[in-house]
C-alpha cells in the first residue's frame, strides 16, 4: 500500500508552555508539556502556550494554505480560534513525512471547568482533534511553621 494515497492525518497534538526550534538540526524542543489545566479559580486568563500539530501526508507542497486551530467547549461552542498560513517551497513532499506546526496561543480565557476539544483544520477541513480538560484545584498549602 502506498502512503501517497493516504489521507492527511494528525498523529499528535501537543500542548506545551514553549517550543524551541534548534539551530542547525531544526528539531523542536517542547518545554513544559501538559495535557490539562488545573486552575486555582475560574474564570481565568491562560498564560501564553503552544499547540503543536504533527501533520502526516501534508498534501499542499508548493503553495500556502490556511491552517486553523480551534478550541471548543464540550457543547461545540468555540472559545478560541487562530488562523495562519503554512507553505512549503518543495512541491512534492514525501508521502508519510510528518510536518510539525507549532502555534502560539495568546489570549485564551477559560470561564468553565470541563472538557474542551482542540480541532486542527487545513483549508477548512478538520484533519485532527484531541480533548483536554480544565479542572479547578485550589492551591495546596506549602507547609511551614
Amino acid at each position: 500500500m502506498e502512503l501517497e494515497n493516504e489521507p492527511v492525518v494528525i498523529p499528535a497534538i501537543l500542548l506545551s508552555d514553549s517550543v524551541i526550534r534548534e539551530a542547525g538540526t531544526g528539531k523542536l524542543s517542547y518545554i513544559g508539556c501538559f495535557s490539562q489545566w488545573n486552575l486555582p479559580q475560574l474564570p481565568m486568563p491562560i498564560a501564553p502556550f503552544f499547540i503543536t500539530a504533527q501533520v502526516a501526508n501534508f498534501r499542499h507542497g508548493g503553495r500556502e494554505v490556511p491552517v486553523t486551530i480551534q478550541i471548543e467547549k464540550a457543547d461545540g461552542q468555540s472559545v478560541f480560534s487562530v488562523e495562519g498560513k503554512v507553505g512549503f517551497a518543495e512541491r512534492d513532499l514525501p508521502a508519510g513525512l510528518i510536518v510539525e506546526l507549532p502555534t502560539p496561543i495568546i489570549g485564551l480565557q477559560i470561564a468553565e471547568a470541563g472538557r474542551y476539544t482542540i480541532r486542527v483544520l487545513i483549508e477548512g477541513e478538520e484533519v485532527g482533534r484531541r480533548d483536554t480538560f480544565v479542572r479547578v484545584l485550589p492551591a495546596q498549602p506549602t507547609g511551614g511553621a
